[in-house]
Order: structure tokens, then C-alpha cells, then sequence
């Protein structure tokens, strides 16, 4: 195999800001005048969904990181879309940010917090249309460099049977390298339910990673939850009954990725699992197929993990394996450290040998989304690779 040798930085997970036409634009003409606008509030602009509380924008859309942020600015006061970064929007100019920040490649999600408002929508419907209208864009959005934009597709909540057809639209017509699940659709019990498998299988079939961002919640009108010091992010509550469902047995190609959440919360939670399941496992309350393996196995062969502010994880990186961490910026974010990404990167893998440095910043997301030089791919871990946690 021959690396592509331009892979240095890659973000695992950064983001966009939809344009403000992008809805009315491509909903089906019935619908137009529902579609999400983007138009004044207070003092600045902000996304209507229907009837839903107006989506401004968070100050580091304008600076593209928190820290940049002037605090000197009127905190009541809306942020306007044309103090918008263009490179939110504008893929050529996308580019040149990325050039700024010494990031060869980014995995783009949407504004997460206009999705919180659209997947709130009663209309079925609405939120399909929704979502493929955003595929659309996205995928044009990536088409000006696919080896450096790398974008993750919307899975529907409308229904388990409109999940399924668009998730295949995505990967076959519009070439995305990946999918996310905002929330579980409408006819679904949650991430146990069975008939998921219609999901599972095209992942499985194509070997396109699914993600899992952080305010994946257990209902579909959850909002995304505030992140907390130390506590799990509220998508991990998917990871357990997706493992004691079978999902992993039946689908072994499965990848999952939790973004936004890092991973050093994760060591006394996976722990925590299997002593638990070792205790209990009589009770038959989660049942894994495999009586010789524990649920923190399955959930580091097939669950991979956002870092960014993480010395914890990357120190400990044997725990979840090194293949399994991906470095991410969460550009632009109050998190994100633009343009100063690179050097908070080198900082966060100092200690780390330049292999491992290297999988970490680059080389794991490169295969996990099979990029020029790394078509092979990522499979899972082997259980006999992955290190136990308790004993017997």
C-alpha cells in the first residue's frame, strides 16, 4: 500500500454552516415555504425551524475557535450571517483555512445545533427532506477536493425504511465517505431494535463508517446535552445495547464513531461494564453471543473515538488501541484551537512514538475513510488483540 504522503493533520471532526438558501433552495416546491430560513434576530441572524425556538449562531463561527472569541463583545447581541466565516460555507475557501491551520483533510459535519431544531419537527417528512437536501449540498460542497473535505452524510429520522434508502443514496450517488445518526427514527425503540439491522447491513455491505455525535439522545426531540467534565457524553448510551443486541455479531464490519465526546471518561465506564457483566451475566439482563469475550471487547473493536483535548486517552491509547483514536479540531467550535490546531496536535501526542503519532493525527482517519493511499482500509480489531480489562 502506498500512503499518500500529504495525510499529516487529519480533522476527524469539523464542521459547517449551512448556507441560508440551502433549504428553500431544494425542498420539494410544497414545502418551501416551511423550509428553515435563515433571517434577522436580535441584532444579528439566526435559523427558524417551524416553530422552534430561533438557532443563532455561536460567536466562534466568526473567529473559528473560542479562545479568539473578543470578549469585549455584547453577549446579547446575535451573530450575523456575514460575520460568518466563508470558510464555513464556501469551499474554496475552506481550503485556505485548512492551509492556515496545517490540516491536510477534514471529516465536515452540519451546524449541530440546527439539527437539534429540525429533528424536533413533528413532520416526517419534512425532516427527510430535510436531510437529503443537505446530502445534496454537501456532497457538492466536498466534490471542489474529496481528498480534503471529507463529508459525512445525514441519515433520516423520518423511518427505519427512509434511513436505509438514503444512507444507500449516499454512498452509491453522492460518494460520501460516511454517515451520522442524529437520532433514532420515529418507528425504532432505540439502538436494540432488530429492525435497525436495515442500517447496519449497508454499512456493514459498503464499510462506511456510522457516527454517533454528541448529543445523540435516547428520544428523537433530545437536544444536545451540555458537555460535562469527566461525565460520558450522552451517545455512548448507544454502545451497550448495540453490542448485547448482536448488532456486532451479525454485521462484524460495523464501525462506529463516537464524535465530539474524546475518550478518557471511558476507562472506569468500559471497566465498569465488565465487572458488572462478569457479576451478573447469569441474570441474562444483556446476553452477548460470545460467552468468552466481555462487552468492552466489542465495543473497542468497533467503536473508534474523537480526541482533541485528551492527553488522558492518547497516554493511555493501549487501552482503546492506538487504531481507535482519532484526532479532531472541532473547527469552528468554541473548542477549536484554529488557526492554532497543528501546534495544540503536537502538543496533546508529544510523548507518543512517531508511528502512533502519526495513526493518530492522520492515519487512522485516512482509513477509516479510505483515502487516496490508504484504500485498505480499517477492519476490526482482533479480540485477541484487544486488552482485557478484568480477569476471571
Amino acid at each position: 500500500m502506498t500512503e499518500h504522503p500529504g495525510y499529516e493533520l487529519i480533522s476527524a471532526d469539523a464542521h459547517v454552516i449551512e448556507p441560508g438558501d440551502l433549504f428553500a433552495s431544494r425542498l420539494p416546491a410544497g414545502m418551501r415555504e416551511r423550509a428553515p430560513k435563515l433571517e434577522p434576530w436580535n441584532g444579528g441572524s439566526a435559523w427558524f425551524v417551524d416553530d422552534i425556538q430561533p438557532v443563532p449562531f455561536v460567536a466562534s463561527t466568526t473567529t473559528g475557535s473560542g479562545y479568539r472569541v473578543d470578549h469585549r463583545r455584547d453577549v446579547e447581541a446575535a451573530v450575523a450571517f456575514d460575520e460568518v466565516m466563508p470558510a464555513l460555507y464556501d469551499p474554496v475557501e475552506r481550503i485556505k483555512a485548512q492551509g492556515a491551520d496545517s490540516v491536510s483533510a477534514e471529516v465536515l459535519y452540519g451546524y449541530p445545533y440546527l439539527w437539534d431544531a429540525i429533528k424536533q419537527v413533528d413532520d416526517a417528512e419534512f425532516r427527510l427532506e430535510c436531510a437529503r437536501a443537505y446530502n445534496d449540498w454537501i456532497a457538492e460542497f466536498c466534490s471542489h477536493d474529496p481528498n480534503r473535505l471529507i463529508g459525512v452524510g445525514k441519515i433520516p429520522t423520518s423511518s427505519i425504511g427512509d434511513a436505509r434508502k438514503e444512507f444507500v443514496r449516499c454512498i452509491d450517488e453522492l460518494h460520501l465517505p460516511g454517515a451520522a445518526i442524529d437520532a433514532w427514527p420515529d418507528d425504532s425503540t432505540g439502538p436494540a431494535d432488530p429492525n435497525l439491522d436495515a442500517i447496519w447491513e449497508v454499512a456493514n455491505d459498503a464499510a462506511i463508517p456510522v457516527s454517533l455525535h454528541y448529543g445523540l439522545g435516547e428520544s428523537r426531540s433530545a437536544p444536545t446535552a451540555g458537555i460535562t467534565a469527566g461525565m460520558k457524553p450522552p451517545m455512548s448510551n448507544a454502545a451497550l445495547p448495540m453490542t448485547a443486541s448482536g448488532v456486532f455479531d451479525r454485521f462484524p464490519n460495523v464501525r462506529v464513531v463516537f464524535a465530539h465526546g474524546d475518550a478518557g471518561w471511558a476507562f472506569f465506564w468500559l471497566e465498569f461494564f465488565d465487572n458488572t457483566y462478569l457479576r451478573q451475566r447469569h441474570l441474562e439482563f444483556y446476553k452477548l453471543e460470545r460467552q468468552d469475550v466481555f462487552p468492552s471487547e466489542y465495543i473497542r473493536r468497533h467503536f473508534w473515538f474523537t480526541v482533541q483535548h485528551d492527553r488522558t486517552a492518547v497516554k493511555h491509547r493501549h487501552v482503546f488501541g492506538t487504531d481507535h483514536l482519532l484526532w479532531a479540531s472541532h473547527f469552528p467550535l468554541d473548542a477549536s484551537d484554529w488557526p492554532d490546531d497543528r501546534s495544540q496536535a503536537m502538543r496533546v501526542t508529544e510523548e507518543v512514538l512517531p508511528e502512533d503519532k502519526h495513526a493518530i493525527l492522520a492515519g487512522n482517519a485516512a482509513r477509516l475513510y479510505r483515502l487516496p493511499g490508504y484504500e485498505e482500509g480499517l477492519a476490526p480489531t482482533p479480540f485477541e488483540l484487544v486488552e482485557r480489562l478484568v480477569h476471571i
